[in-house]
């Protein structure tokens, strides 16, 4: 079987963190459900995050510089600011994460609006497939979120 590069980009960045994404989001609502708090819940996130990122430094050895260093903080202060908010949700007021996650993966949205400006890929975008995938994400995680 010849699998293109672009499928198993897709299989790999795709498949396999959507996986990864979802046991997180069950790993978090079961660590609230046990009284861990946001704060706990993000250092111990982070010692994992650290243990596997020397790994995949290990296997994919990369040089790291104060731009490509300041922009990875960036992201991971961004993704633990919205894990946290999420953890304190789940303990704070119970919301089931069924009905959670749905909401917080319109990020799908916040994300393709950012690369479409911010790297120039409206130029590869076919705008009829992207609006309607778009709709179909905000009309399905509203459904989801309410049932």
């Amino acid at each position: 079987m010849n699998v293109s590069p672009q499928t198993m980009g897709i299989l790999v960045g795709g498949v396999v963190p959507a996986v990864g994404y979802s046991v997180f989001a069950i790993g978090t609502k079961l660590a609230a459900q046990s009284g861990l708090g946001a704060g706990p819940l993000l250092v111990l996130t982070g010692f994992a995050c650290a243990v596997t990122g020397a790994g995949f430094w290990w296997l994919l050895p990369a040089p790291i510089d104060m731009r490509s260093g300041l922009w990875g903080l960036m992201a991971g202060f961004a993704w633990a600011v919205g894990t946290g908010f999420v953890s304190f949700a789940l303990l704070k007021w119970g919301v089931p994460i069924s009905k959670l996650n749905p909401i917080y993966n319109t990020n799908t949205l916040i994300t393709v609006l950012l690369g479409l400006v911010i790297f120039s890929e409206w130029k590869q975008a076919n705008p009829l497939p992207l609006v309607g995938g778009a709709l179909l994400i905000l009309v399905g995680s509203l459904l989801v979120s309410a049932s």
